[in-house]
């Protein structure tokens, strides 16, 4: 399983393509009331580090299916030591319509968020 990896301190940055249960590309992602991006220690823990569509993730290209999700040296330096969190992606378009969203990295689903030292620090 591949993980997203970023070395401490650093900025981070990925485009996620957003596809359905049935693998086709969401073209409405203008039209989400929130899209939530959260890093954890555990899957049940509350967010060390939470990015939003207003604080985050930008939705340059709803049409073609992408959102892009800036992590800032702030949230890898202070909030995460060097391991492995789980990461999440939820998307609500309505109280009744939510997608938990997986996240690919080249082709593979990425569960995991890995915050590796850098050498430099």
């Amino acid at each position: 399983m591949k993980a997203w990896e970023v070395k401490k301190g650093n900025k981070s940055v990925r485009d996620v393509l957003i596809k359905d249960k049935e693998g086709v590309t969401v073209t409405n992602l203008a039209d989400a009331q929130e899209i939530i991006f959260q890093i954890k220690r555990k899957k049940t823990d509350v967010a060390l580090v939470e990015k939003t569509k207003s604080n985050g993730i930008a939705v340059d290209t709803p049409s073609e299916g992408y959102l892009r999700i800036t992590l800032l040296p702030v949230d890898t330096e202070v909030a995460l030591i060097v391991g492995d969190y789980y990461m999440g992606l939820q998307i609500k378009w309505s109280a009744t319509d939510i997608y938990e969203v997986k996240i690919e990295i080249d082709n593979i689903e990425a569960e995991f968020f890995r915050v590796k030292q850098d050498t430099v620090r």
